[in-house]
């Protein structure tokens, strides 16, 4: 984590909370910094921040498809469709929320069914007891169809897509030494998150390296690729490439060879995740709104919610800040300089 002279005090803030939280990092000057990795251009830079420990990657898609395996065994059918609709119970009743939240109890007619859509176009209705939303980037659709957003319940659940350009890049290595006496990053380079929101990773020994921006000033043009379902190398040229070459001056010749577009559920709210059931429909569910981490907390997650749904109750993390009842008491949770 890289900081200029404007986010130097934040970046020693955060420093001295890691380090009393276990985080195995260290602070580096300008000059460490030069030292250590000379291919990196420093002149802008005061400081940067170095995780020296208990740093990895894992493959998502793997991540995943090891999860439905181990569900298919323990007995979980899954049904390939989509939700079209949502039905209540006629009856009201009383229902509360456990030890989730300081909450009354409510008056309501809880959701009983769910409407499918199949691919052969039959529909289809699944009766359950509690129904949590998981959707994703398309969780406060998904939350529409039980009317949260509507007239009667007028809070909405507020994630939605944002889309973000990946680029793979590999240098030439064409620049002679008169035009850049820097050398190119070596296999000691670490995942590096510059401060104007670049994130650079090297691609284990492929010779390529990832490159891509979560900046909120172009997530206009992001969207926009969407429509193309392809990542936009005019935008990589005229957006991505100064950036990349101003801080690794060795990349001025690099070459993208090829991309993909991610997609996050952002939560628009406080970009944290809102987790438990909604206050009056208090038998559904949310796990939404990770903005961009939910691959990393997907497994937390996960037991979270089986905890609150089976016991009333969080045993493992206490995670009631989390809940749907911070938009209605307008509080944020808000966390600095986390990507």
């Amino acid at each position: 984590m890289l900081a200029n002279a404007e986010n130097v005090d934040l970046l020693r803030e955060n420093y001295l909370l890691q380090i009393d939280l276990g985080a195995k990092v260290e602070l580096l000057t300008k000059d460490d910094l030069s030292a250590r990795w000379p291919w990196m251009n420093v002149d802008d830079i005061e400081m940067g921040c170095y995780g020296y420990e208990n740093e990895g990657w894992f493959d998502p898609f793997l991540l995943l498809k090891a999860l439905k395996i181990k569900c298919h065994f323990m007995g979980v059918n899954y049904v390939v469709g989509e939700v079209t609709d949502f039905h209540a119970s006629p009856f009201i009743m009383v229902s509360s929320s456990g030890g989730e939240s300081q909450r009354p109890p409510v008056l309501c007619k809880p959701l009983r069914s769910a409407t499918i859509s199949l691919p052969n176009q039959m529909n289809i209705s699944i009766s359950f007891n509690s129904v949590v939303n998981a959707a994703g980037p398309w969780a406060a659709h998904v939350a529409e169809l039980a009317e949260i957003g509507s007239e009667n319940l007028p809070l909405r659940l507020p994630v939605e897509p944002r889309y973000r350009q990946i680029f793979v890049v590999r240098p030439k290595n064409t620049l002679s030494h008169i035009e850049s006496h820097y050398p190119l990053p070596g296999l000691d380079m670490p995942f590096m998150i510059d401060h104007n929101r670049l994130f650079i990773e090297r691609r284990d020994l492929s010779g390529e390296f990832i490159v891509y921006s979560d900046n909120p000033k172009f997530d206009s043009l992001n969207n926009n690729c969407n429509k193309q379902n392809s990542v936009n190398h005019e935008f990589f040229h005229e957006y991505i490439q100064p950036l990349l070459c101003k801080r690794i001056p060795g990349f001025k010749d690099a070459e993208v060879t090829s991309g993909w577009i991610s997609i996050c559920d952002y939560n628009t709210w406080d970009q944290n995740l809102i987790i438990g059931s909604h206050p009056l429909h208090t038998n559904m569910y949310f796990c939404n709104g990770s903005s961009g981490h939910g691959t990393q907390h997907a497994i937390a997650i996960g037991k979270s919610i089986s905890e609150l749904i089976a016991f009333q109750q969080y045993k493992t993390f206490d995670l009631v800040r989390f809940s749907f009842d911070r938009l209605f008491s307008n509080q944020t949770v808000n966390e600095v300089n986390c990507f």
